[in-house]
């Protein structure tokens, strides 16, 4: 009986790793010769990204360990026969006319059987939260006509709903889509590579190397590597899950409590979500959206992304200080130059990527280009990194990497399908308009709360989908800019991940940490409240996403620096002692006024910035208040 069980695992991992090695050859062939028909090449992505998805996870949504049963066969058949169809009468789809040429029984059938699939692949991999959204959202459109009031509407048949989302570029194949099958991919292969040839370990070594030794170092450590590394993987999950297998309890070594070792890997993590370059493939997504280029959003998203980790460091820092936390002692640091040494040439993919950007060429290109950079510099340093075996579970890893951000923009796409359909993206804007009186940071306050409450459980990437089309609108027809807007429903989804009850990340780091998980929760709230803050100020001032001259880009981001910091120590109660609550004031006060982009603010904020760095570090005795309990 074991050999049998032997058997039928082999095959299972032997169909798992030919199609991930298939489907990662197909899109590294497509840099290089070019993608077909559009829509052909998103339902070959989507049809590789389902088999893989029935094949690795089972029915409760974990990976089933190569015991695939009949029904996840019987799926992978549906997946297989529905999509060749789709193909084989793509001319078809494309060339009739709606309302003229009405759907097939067929026709009804194979969409009817696709929408089940990508349903369920989708509940697999990230849970029931988006496919249950999806069904609402299609009961709104065929129920709809019976709500009353401004969410009503006059009805849709089956046929012009299964149109919508499967035969429009406002659906299931649509643009989230098209962007995952054509640039996202691109990026986890490389991503997968540089994992398997020992990169990542290397940001990590990197990282504990330059900040180890300083007080409260491996929660530092943490911090750094979690943000070079996020911003490659795009994911806050799996960046915790990957990195905070080695920091948290690191963290925890040092005399940081369980509860702020999971909350510091979190918020860390969560951070790769708005870090360029990859945003969890967002970036690629909002400048199709906006018709802006790659590089504008990355821009954008710098000083933001900064400031976030800037914030997150001092909070570390301030917290070291408040337990007396010393760093790790030289013994148990990597040597910073043997590492540099041993590995700086794992860099060079990371020039060519970004030099490839500022030269124009396209998202695909660049990732393409890196890769093969990485895989002939590898292969010149240290053959042993790359052998074939790791060459395949490069290929294989970047096709499994993928297969998630896939399933959920399809199902995204869903949701976008029935708000175009419905008209409910301008009810929705007109309802936030109603709801702030006009008032734009109302209306602001009022979209976090929705993005945040929506964007609970589900990926960066549909979650970000689903609010570029219900609240993005409404801020832009209030006066906000195009880019300033999707950011801000973009960093109000992503903090969904670390904001209770709903806070992935933070559970995910909490089972790392043996600590309570609401609790690492709210901990992880307060050492993310900058990016709580900063997305209402650069809606109310584009210069804070580099919407101004580089001079004034260059004083804005200086002044916010320091209303971080002001901002750390106002919150934790410690600049180089504990203060008093007096003094906290005073920090409050500073940060609200430097980190607000505004000529006079700005000013005053660093007057009395000055007086406070004077008190506690230059002055010969304590300031008043110093050491005082809080």
């Amino acid at each position: 009986m074991e050999p049998k069980q032997d058997v039928k695992l082999t095959w299972a991992q032997y169909v798992v790793t030919a199609t991930a090695v298939a489907m990662s050859c197909y899109h590294l062939y497509t840099c290089i010769f070019g993608i077909p028909e559009s829509q052909m090449h998103r339902m070959l992505h989507l049809m590789f990204a389902c088999v893989l998805t029935f094949f690795i996870y089972n029915v409760s949504g974990k990976k089933n360990d190569g015991k695939v049963k009949v029904w996840d066969i019987l799926l992978t058949a549906a997946t297989v026969v529905s999509l060749v169809y789709m193909i084989l009468n793509l001319k078809v789809f494309q060339n009739r006319i709606s309302f003229v040429t009405p759907l097939t029984t067929a026709q009804i059938a194979v969409f009817v059987v696709l929408l089940i699939v990508v349903l369920e692949a989708t509940r697999r991999l990230t849970g029931p939260t988006l496919p249950i959204a999806c069904i609402v959202f299609i009961l709104y459109a065929l129920f709809g006509n019976h709500l009353p009031g401004i969410l009503g509407h006059n009805g849709f048949t089956v046929q012009k709903l299964l149109e919508q989302v499967m035969l429009t570029s406002e659906g299931v194949f649509g643009s989230s889509l098209g962007i995952t099958a054509t640039y996202v991919v691109v990026f986890i292969i490389f991503a997968s590579f540089l994992e398997i040839t020992g990169a990542g370990q290397f940001f990590i070594d990197l990282a504990t190397g330059l900040t180890g030794s300083s007080r409260g170092g491996p929660a530092k450590v943490a911090v750094v590597g979690s943000c070079l590394f996020g911003s490659i993987s795009g994911s806050s999950v799996a960046n915790v899950v990957s990195t905070g297998t080695f920091t948290i309890p690191l963290i925890k070594s040092v005399g940081y409590s369980p509860v702020f070792a999971g909350a510091v890997e979190a918020v860390a993590s969560t951070g790769g979500q708005i870090m360029p370059p990859v945003m969890a493939a967002v970036a690629f997504i909002m400048a199709d959206y906006l018709g802006v280029s790659y590089l504008s959003i990355c821009k954008a998203a710098l000083i933001p992304a900064v400031l976030y980790y800037f914030c997150l460091f001092f909070m570390v820092d301030a917290k070291a200080i408040k337990l007396n936390i010393k760093g790790l002692t030289k013994e148990e640091l990597p040597n910073t130059r043997q590492v540099v040494r041993n590995g700086w040439y794992l860099a060079i993919p990371f020039v060519v990527l970004i030099g490839m950007m500022f030269l124009n060429y396209t998202p695909m290109k660049s990732g393409f280009w890196a890769l093969v950079s990485l895989i002939v510099i590898v292969l010149i340093a240290d053959r042993k990194r790359l052998s074939l075996d790791k060459v395949i579970q490069g290929l294989k890893g970047g096709a499994t990497g993928i297969i998630s951000v896939s399933a959920t923009s399809a199902c995204a796409g869903i949701i976008v399908g029935v708000i175009m359909l419905t008209g409910l993206g301008l009810k929705f804007t007109s309802l936030i308009t109603t709801l702030s009186g006009g008032n734009l940071v109302i209306a602001m306050a009022i979209a976090a709360v929705v993005a945040i409450i929506l964007g609970m459980g589900l990926p960066t990437v549909p979650a970000y989908i689903v609010m570029s089309s219900l609240v993005a609108p409404a801020l832009i027809q209030m006066g906000a800019t195009p880019i300033a807007a999707h950011m801000f429903v973009l960093y109000f989804a992503v903090l969904s991940c670390i904001t209770p009850p709903v806070a992935i990340a933070s559970y995910a780091a909490a089972a790392i940490s043996g600590a309570d998980a609401v609790k690492v929760g709210f901990a992880s709230m307060k050492l993310g409240i900058i990016a709580y803050i900063i997305p209402f100020l650069f809606v109310l001032n584009p210069v804070l996403i580099a919407q101004g001259s580089l001079l004034t880009v260059l004083w804005t981001f200086f002044t916010a620096c320091v209303g971080c910091v002001a901002l750390t120590w106002a919150i934790e109660g410690v600049i180089d002692e504990k203060i008093s609550w007096i003094w906290r004031l005073a920090c409050l006060v500073a940060a609200a006024l430097t980190l607000f982009p505004e000529g006079i603010s700005d000013l005053l904020g660093l007057a009395c910035f000055a007086v406070i760095v004077f008190m506690f570090k230059f002055r010969g005795k304590k300031a008043p208040g110093e050491g005082a309990a809080i």
